[in-house]
């Protein structure tokens, strides 16, 4: 017997309902941690988006070497948020 079929069984609840909660809640708590280390690196330099971070790289407002870290992590952060953002919209309401 598999966990979830263990878990739903114990909790009286349908297996595939079990699941559907369980990937929702998977993907809600991802969503957030992503959204808060987008905050947290947007905050850092006054910046929303990678756009944003990238006009003020362009005006030469920020020097490249001061904010690369942060420009390659954001731009991997907006992306996964994308996906996170996706794979939702497949889950049934």
């Amino acid at each position: 017997m598999e966990v979830i079929d263990e878990v739903a069984s114990t909790l009286k609840m349908d297996r595939d309902v079990l699941a559907q909660a369980s990937i929702k809640a998977f993907l809600e708590r991802e969503l957030r941690c992503i959204e808060a280390e987008i905050f947290e690196i947007g905050a850092r330099h006054g910046v929303r988006s990678i756009f944003e971070l990238d006009d003020k790289l362009k005006k030469g407002e920020v020097r490249e070497a001061d904010i690369l870290d942060d420009f390659q992590a954001l731009d991997y952060l907006e992306s996964r948020r994308e996906e996170l953002l996706s794979a939702m919209k497949s889950l049934p309401q």
